[in-house]
């Protein structure tokens, strides 16, 4: 870690830096310290970038994409504020070296902890594929070697940066040598270019150098297109893996699920002590750093611009209630009500029983109109769905959950029509009540929302399964889809 010099910032949003862990093709990565003590890794765009309003949201897009990304070796996206003068983002941080710096300091892995690596790579693009995203830039200095294991950074940041002034120039976004071929030749990019940039990375920690050799860049793309990877210098239990990963063809690479199978069952030394003596020391060192940059109290500075609130739904997907199907039946009981009155007085006089019947009727239908039509004279109950939680509005009053206070949600049915329950996390305070409506309970749960309930069968249908993307796209760590 540097030093921050005189013209990096000091702090950004609510984190204060503490040094500058290096540099990428999106900005420079400091290391910051949350309120409560929290290490985080903030990477800032470049000024060029901060102009660039395509740039921007394509940034915002993949972020709230990232947020979704869990996964043991992945490290998770925090913070971010794509509005920002800057565009800046705060992810996990892992006190360790990248792979690239490793292999650099101390040469070759060996094959037990470059098999660790594997597996811990695979399971992480097993999260990042499947939360819809795409790499786009697997390599050794994307990869942080922690003390448990190794982390993927920087997932979403390759698209974010497409069709900005550092790729418009006809120049290609990505790392030589750990391109898949379908990306050198433009062609279309999928989950199985990251499953041919971790076979690139099994050689490069077990030998120290790619599977395409040295050379220029454009002599490393030709490699990549036409030649057969160098396998020879890897040991014989990794040379298939590596070489069904490197298959040119795409449907012909196994996915990051099949290539945890070919790695085969975890052996050998525990996790804790998967990293070899010298790699060992540069992971210690960091925590040494680590613990030397805390800041001191009251180093950190309230932001003076507009405080950033929790739950934002400006952007947050919306559902209202409806009033339509209460409104249609309740003019229908009326009006049938009225043409009964009419069609009496013409006919004239009735029988005794008959006036009775009649009386009847017109007062279940007067009685349904009111059933209907009192419930559409109440306020519409609003629901956003937003990266920080959720929220339920009636006229003009707010009751807010953020996602840290659920433990669950879910869509689930209630006396046959669909709700949206929520179970609280321990401790945390219930929201707040809607004028005279309590929320109701379902095992243990709250009834925040009712679904359509007054739609169209189709209709209803289809608000349930936007519901349940959108819970699933903002809350994917509380989301329960069963």
């Amino acid at each position: 870690m540097q030093p921050l010099q005189v013209d990096n910032p000091k702090q950004v949003g609510e984190y204060v830096l503490a040094g500058r862990l290096g540099s990428g093709a999106m900005g420079a990565v400091y290391l910051g310290w949350s309120r409560g003590g929290r290490p985080v890794a903030v990477k800032v765009a470049k000024s060029e970038l901060a102009d660039d309003a395509g740039f921007r949201e394509r940034f915002r897009r993949e972020v709230e994409m990232a947020r979704s990304v869990g996964g043991f070796w992945t490290a998770a996206v925090i913070d971010a504020d794509p509005d920002a003068p800057r565009p800046w983002m705060a992810t996990e941080y892992v006190p360790g070296p990248t792979l690239h710096q490793a292999v650099q300091t101390s040469g070759p892995l060996p094959e037990e902890a470059v098999r660790k690596l594997a597996a811990g790579l695979a399971e992480a693009l097993c999260a990042i594929h499947g939360a819809g995203l795409v790499h786009r830039d697997l390599k050794p200095s994307n990869v942080l070697l922690g003390a448990d294991g190794p982390r993927v950074i920087d997932f979403g940041i390759a698209r974010a940066l497409e069709h900005t002034g550092l790729t418009e120039t006809g120049a290609f976004f990505g790392t030589p040598g750990f391109l898949s071929p379908e990306q050198i030749v433009g062609s279309e990019v999928g989950p199985r270019s990251d499953v041919f940039a971790l076979g690139a990375i099994i050689v490069f920690a077990a030998s120290a150098r790619g599977p395409w050799g040295d050379g220029n860049t454009n002599a490393l793309l030709y490699r990549a297109v036409h030649a057969e990877p160098e396998l020879g210098d890897l040991p014989p239990g990794l040379r298939a893996v590596a070489a069904a990963c490197l298959e040119r063809d795409p449907a012909r690479r196994p996915d990051p699920a099949q290539v945890l199978r070919l790695l085969g069952s975890p052996g050998g030394t525990a996790q804790q002590d998967w990293l070899p003596a010298p790699v060992k020391t540069l992971v210690e060192q960091r925590h040494t750093e680590l613990k030397a940059s805390v800041p001191k109290p009251g180093t950190l500075r309230v932001p003076t611009g507009p405080e950033r609130t929790p739950l934002q739904v400006g952007n947050g997907v919306r559902f209202r209630t409806s009033r339509a199907a209460q409104l249609r039946w309740g003019s229908v009981c009326l009006a049938v009500a009225a043409l009964a009155v009419g069609a009496v007085a013409e006919q004239g006089p009735l029988r005794l029983y008959e006036q009775a019947v009649f009386l009847g009727v017109l007062l279940a239908l007067v009685g349904g109109a009111a059933r209907f039509l009192v419930p559409a004279l109440r306020p519409r109950r609003t629901l956003a769905v937003s990266r920080e939680g959720l929220v339920v509005s009636e006229g003009g009053q707010r009751s807010q959950l953020w996602w840290y206070s659920i433990a669950r949600v879910r869509v689930v049915p209630h006396q046959t029509r669909p709700w949206l329950v929520v179970w609280l996390a321990e401790g945390a305070a219930p929201p707040a009540q809607l004028g005279d409506r309590p929320f109701g309970r379902h095992h243990g749960g709250l009834r925040l929302f009712p679904i359509a309930h007054d739609e169209h069968p189709s209709l209803r249908d289809r608000h349930v399964e936007e519901l349940r993307a959108a819970l699933s796209w903002n809350l994917p760590h509380s989301y329960d889809p069963s």
